[in-house]
Parts: C-alpha cells; sequence; structure tokens
C-alpha cells in the first residue's frame, strides 16, 4: 500500500515534477510550506497534484482531510466535485480505506510517502494508482497539509512493498 523507503527513480515519470516542485521548496532540511509552493502558477506538468488539509479536534486527533486545491487532470478523470470536500464524504474514502489510512500515516508521522492503491473511481479502463503523498507546513512548525500528486494505471502498480 506505501512505503517512505524510495527514491525518485522509484516514481512514475508523471510523479517526479511534484517530488521535484516539494524539495525545491523545502528549506534547510525542513518540510516545505503551503504558501512557498505558489500553487495557481505551478508548471502544467503538475497537472496530477492535489492539495488536503489535515483537520484535526480541539485536542489535536485527527477528524478528516479536506481537499484545498485540485488540478486539472484529477478534475477531469473524477464525476464530482472535490475541492472542498472531506475523505469522510466520498463513499470508499473515509475512515478504514487504504487511502485514509495513507493520509493517516503522513498526518501521524510526516514523510514522503510513495503509494499504490486500488483504483475506486468511475472510469473502468484504470485498475489502480499510484501517488505521491508529501507533508507541507502550515504557518507554523507543524505539517497541517498533504500535497498528493496521482498517476492513474491501465495495470497494477506494485512498487510500496512496505506498508
Amino acid at each position: 500500500m506505501f512505503t517512505a523507503d524510495f527514491s525518485a527513480s522509484d516514481l512514475d515519470p508523471a510523479l517526479k515534477p511534484v517530488l521535484m516542485l516539494w524539495q525545491n521548496a523545502s528549506e534547510a532540511g525542513a518540510f516545505p510550506r503551503l504558501a512557498e509552493l505558489s500553487l495557481p502558477y505551478v508548471s502544467t506538468t503538475t497537472n496530477i497534484l492535489a492539495v488536503f488539509e489535515i483537520e484535526r479536534t480541539g485536542s489535536g486527533e485527527l477528524s478528516d482531510f479536506k481537499a484545498l486545491y485540485v488540478r486539472s487532470k484529477i478534475i477531469n478523470t473524477l464525476s464530482t466535485k472535490v475541492a472542498g470536500t472531506r475523505l469522510s464524504e466520498r463513499p470508499g474514502f473515509g475512515p478504514g480505506s487504504m487511502i485514509w489510512t495513507c493520509f493517516a500515516e503522513v498526518a501521524a508521522n510526516p514523510r514522503p510517502l510513495l503509494v499504490s492503491l486500488p483504483y475506486v473511481g468511475p472510469l473502468p479502463e484504470y485498475r489502480s494508482s499510484t501517488e505521491i503523498m508529501l507533508p507541507l507546513r502550515g504557518e507554523g512548525a507543524s505539517v497541517d497539509y498533504v500535497m498528493t500528486g496521482v498517476v492513474l494505471l491501465e495495470q497494477e502498480y506494485r512498487r510500496p512493498d512496505r506498508a
């Protein structure tokens, strides 16, 4: 399902610009801040981007993930609006699902993850996805967002060998 043990050479070519965007915005070993990415202006080669806010309760416990920013390629492959929605509001994406588990892992143990999941969307030609999930800081030092790059595949992708 996911691994934190990967290199750029393990990525689908479409995910490499996403990793490079994130790495270039990183500063002195700290995860980049969402504001440093200038998302509306990033290259169209990163059309596979989405950013989710990590929502927490008043006591700091994880409660949900809200889609804040979704690029055109993701929008064009989904039949429903994504921006402004929460994972828990989408069938098959809520607590206990594989995608939720991956997001929760980034929220609990912030680090880049390479993710492989079965495809659960409306397009019958796809069987799986390969994704990169990257932690982003908010205004403070904590990780408040997850940036994802998503590539849909017609075959099963198997690289992430650790969960």
